[in-house]
């Protein structure tokens, strides 16, 4: 048997050798079909575990409210339409009365110019509370943290993000510093650790934190915020906490029934839920896009296959003969239709792990591997080139040895 499958393979590859044209082209749609089943399996994978990495860093149990209203545009973009009803008192309530939720973090972000000496950049504001950087999992590599203290005391104190205290210090300790926020000298009090771009876009190193009353009343001189972070206690249900947050906000703002929301609520799944329904669509169609490929290279497959058992009636005709059986011949072809479709579906995966490899370096994804695909890939190869190759052997079967060889 094992010479038998040896001979088989040998003479499937002398006919990929004498016909390398033809056989590249039947190959190409099992090639194109694994490639794009491989990359984005593997590249979904390394999508999901940024995802789930970056949520991990924002902070746990977290329902995020902002104020006003989120709309999607013609784009598809998802933006707020801002509002200047919630406050800070509406914040301590959710507090006070609902006991599922553990702390609040108020803020009011907005974009500013920062400078220090000749050195400009703009720069996200965050006036928040205090308690902001245990929330959010946010770390120091210098310095130290604003406290409530400072909040209390309204101090014009900043901790400042690592894109921001490497473009404007230039490794220069900035702490005891000052720099211009909007034309304010405000001082520097600690460096956060590099973290990159969040979930939502944000580049969190080129944030700078100060204390919430002290932005509302020495910098922009408002009595209200744009939102809030509530991190609930262990073990609570997010959607229902979510249902009791904005009924008893809607009776804090006095909205009647019927009348629309001045605000959001959203948790880190819902963010999550919907990048992950962007990923589902993307793989949809991928998957459409491969049925398509299979089934062209199946195609050419099997047009190859018909057109290589004509054009070899005599080498049939001489292997019935000496002894070859109906069988024999059979399995000849369906072995050299196989090949065909493992050569291109092996190409293929290599091809989705160069493609994945060249992704997630330039995306930032952590590189892994979907065994899955890889191994469906080569089982669906298989198949396609049984299916495409049952047929044409059965016809060299037809051929009669005498007529052949006459």
């Amino acid at each position: 048997m094992i010479y038998t499958l040896n001979f088989y393979i040998k003479i499937a590859i002398q006919n990929l050798f004498v016909h390398k044209a033809r056989m590249t082209l039947a190959l190409l749609g099992i090639l194109f079909a694994v490639m794009s089943l491989v990359a984005f399996g593997n590249i979904s994978v390394g999508m999901k575990l940024k995802i789930d990495s970056e949520i991990s860093k924002f902070g746990k149990n977290l329902i995020i409210l902002r104020s006003g209203l989120v709309f999607v545009t013609g784009r598809g973009a998802r933006q707020f339409a801002e509002a200047k009803t919630l406050k800070p008192r509406d914040i301590k309530i959710l507090k006070e009365r609902l006991s599922e939720i553990q702390e609040v973090v108020p803020f009011y972000d907005t974009t500013y110019p920062a400078r220090y000496g000749e050195n400009t950049l703009k720069v996200s504001i965050m006036g928040s509370s205090a308690n902001i950087f245990e929330v959010r999992n946010i770390g120091l590599i210098m310095g130290r943290p604003f406290t409530e203290q400072d909040n209390t005391d309204v101090e014009k104190r900043a901790v400042v993000g690592f894109k921001v205290y490497d473009n404007l210090f230039k490794s220069e300790d900035p702490i005891g510093k000052y720099i211009l926020i909007y034309r304010s000298p405000t001082e520097i009090i600690g460096v956060i650790e590099e973290k990159g771009v969040d979930f939502a876009g944000q580049d969190q190193d080129l944030q700078v934190y100060i204390p919430l009353n002290t932005f509302m009343r020495r910098y922009s001189n408002i009595d209200y915020i744009k939102g809030a972070y509530l991190q609930t206690k262990d073990g609570v249900n997010l959607a229902d906490m979510k249902i009791k947050v904005r009924n008893l906000l809607r009776r804090i703002h006095n909205l009647k029934e019927g009348q629309k929301d001045d605000f959001s609520i959203f948790t880190l799944d819902d963010i999550l839920r919907t990048r992950e329904e962007g990923i589902r669509l993307v793989s949809v169609l991928t998957i459409i896009a491969s049925t398509v490929s299979f089934l062209i290279g199946g195609l050419g497959i099997f047009a190859i296959m018909l057109l290589s058992v004509a054009e070899r009636k005599m080498e049939i005709g001489i292997r019935r003969v000496v002894g070859s059986k109906k069988k024999d011949i059979i399995l000849q072809f369906l072995s050299e239709s196989v090949i065909v479709a493992l050569i291109g579906g092996t190409a293929g995966i290599l091809a989705g792990c160069l493609i994945t490899v060249i992704v997630d370096y330039f995306g930032d994804f952590p590189f892994l591997l979907h065994i899955g695909n890889i191994s469906l890939s080569i089982f669906i190869s298989i198949l396609v080139g049984i299916a495409a190759g049952i047929y044409p052997a059965f016809q060299g079967t037809k051929y009669e040895p005498i007529e052949v060889l006459h």
